[in-house]
């Protein structure tokens, strides 16, 4: 730390305002939340300290806390806060009308999502225009091993970045052709940058298959994920490739609105 800094430290620190990110910055690794007395295990801070922070973050939405588990897990009116800062716009606001797009061309619902500490996040979806279709509470958390939302994502992060990712993450089996193994995942990533899109082959769920592709930012990083998810009888493995290139095209036009410029 050079020394400037260490007298900002010194001269402008707010205690309570940095126990306060600290708790926010440890419940974003825990997207199933952590009682009181876990964020204590964890974190150097008095119990008085911590029941007034969280309280306060309660009180002010940015927390949610459930009565009957007495977890504390992130709000979604914290996951706006992040989203927005993204862009100047939100970018739902920016791919409402692409999703919408791709839902009637491809009939299915489509979901646009992004990677919040080990976990993603539900942005927002657009309902499939069948009778039968999967439809999922905005702000739902995914798993990044499982997901084609995890997959689009990591595969085009910097190395050092995905590895502290994955050192949180629990390679849990939901599935039969569930990865759980962190090195074929990683060969995984390597097969997503090359085609522009992945694939969970019911990896998540039995029977739902997902095809998604990365939007990238004006810098060119993935900042989230849209994809399409359905039965596996509609979406079958010999239209992956067909489907996959499809919502890439997709994916890029919302890209395109965020100021990334195709290389």
């Amino acid at each position: 730390m050079t020394q400037e800094k260490e007298d900002l430290k010194s001269n402008y620190n707010v205690p309570n305002l940095e126990r306060g990110l600290q708790i926010i910055e440890l419940l974003a690794m825990h997207p199933k939340g952590l009682t009181l007395s876990e964020i204590l295990q964890t974190l150097d801070v008095t119990k008085s300290s911590a029941f007034r922070i969280t309280n306060t973050l309660i009180f002010k939405n940015y927390l949610q806390k459930n009565e009957t588990t007495k977890k504390i897990t992130l709000s979604r009116k914290m996951l706006t806060l992040g989203i927005s800062s993204m862009n100047e716009q939100s970018i739902v606001e920016l791919s409402i009308d692409i999703m919408r797009a791709l839902r009637d061309e491809l009939k299915e619902s489509v979901m646009l999502g992004v990677v919040l500490g080990n976990s993603g996040t539900i942005l927002e979806q657009v309902s499939s225009s069948y009778p039968v279709k999967l439809f999922v509470e905005l702000g739902t958390r995914f798993h990044l091993h499982s997901s084609v939302g995890g997959k689009s994502i990591l595969a085009f992060l910097p190395d050092e970045e995905v590895d502290a990712i994955l050192s949180s993450v629990k390679f849990e089996k939901f599935t039969k052709n569930t990865i759980t193994s962190k090195k074929e995942f990683k060969e995984q990533l390597k097969s997503v940058r090359e085609l522009g899109y992945a694939i969970d082959n019911g990896e998540d769920i039995q029977g739902i298959h997902c095809i998604g592709a990365p939007v990238f930012n004006e810098q060119g990083s993935p900042v989230a994920c849209l994809w399409i998810t359905a039965p596996h009888g509609r979406l079958p493995h010999s239209e992956f490739e067909e489907k996959g290139k499809i919502i890439a095209k997709y994916a890029l036009e919302i890209s395109t609105k965020l100021g990334y410029i195709e290389r």
